[in-house]
């Protein structure tokens, strides 16, 4: 969490706005770090195909700003290992109505969940909300479902980093934070809805 914190139930400003209008995809990027950086306590790392990079109880999330477009795509692979992905064709159809605002989709050997954000004009808490989706949807990621498509989890166990309003712990179903329990946190919003950023120099 960033040292702005505070329990007021307002969403996340940046530059003390709640939505910001660019048309450079420069400037949506740097948005979209400053805005994770504040869920992750610090600016995050961006791998070598300029996709910014979440780590969700070992699992990678990638936000990806598009380029023909002010549009974000927050996805990660979730299953690897899947020989034959059409066996597993009705698994992914119950998926999709158990997350309705998620999408899912065979890639190679992989089982990818992506969601799409149009940033036009761009809301920092819009894309804080899609990572909380994605990362709610990583408690239900366990050997289990892995064996129902016929795969393995692509996580790290070792890797117990994120922020929110989670404790760190776990891979997946492993995690031993009480995301899903009762809170005082409101569905489907991550507990840094209440951010605020002083604006930049």
């Amino acid at each position: 969490m960033s040292d702005h914190d505070t329990t007021a139930d307002q969403p996340l400003h940046i530059n003390g706005a709640i939505a910001l209008v660019t048309d450079e995809r420069d400037e949506l990027v740097r948005l979209c770090v400053q805005t994770l950086a504040e869920l992750l306590g610090s600016e995050p790392a961006t791998d070598d195909d300029g996709d910014i990079v979440v780590p969700v109880h070992g699992f990678v999330v990638y936000v990806t700003v598009a380029d023909d477009g002010p549009q974000i795509n927050v996805w990660s692979s979730v299953l690897t290992g899947l020989g034959n992905p059409s066996h597993a064709a009705t698994r992914l159809i119950e998926l999709a109505q158990e997350w309705p605002r998620l999408r899912f989709a065979f890639s190679g050997d992989h089982l990818l969940v992506s969601t799409m954000l149009d940033a036009d004009p761009f809301a920092p808490q819009h894309l804080l909300n899609l990572i909380d989706e994605v990362h709610d949807f990583t408690h239900e990621l366990d050997d289990d479902f892995a064996e129902s498509f016929g795969g393995s989890l692509d996580c790290d166990a070792d890797d117990d980093s994120y922020a929110g309003d989670c404790n760190p712990g776990g891979c997946g179903g492993d995690c031993d934070c009480a995301c899903g329990d009762e809170t005082d946190a409101v569905d489907g919003e991550l507990a840094i809805r209440a951010v605020t950023s002083t604006p930049s120099k």
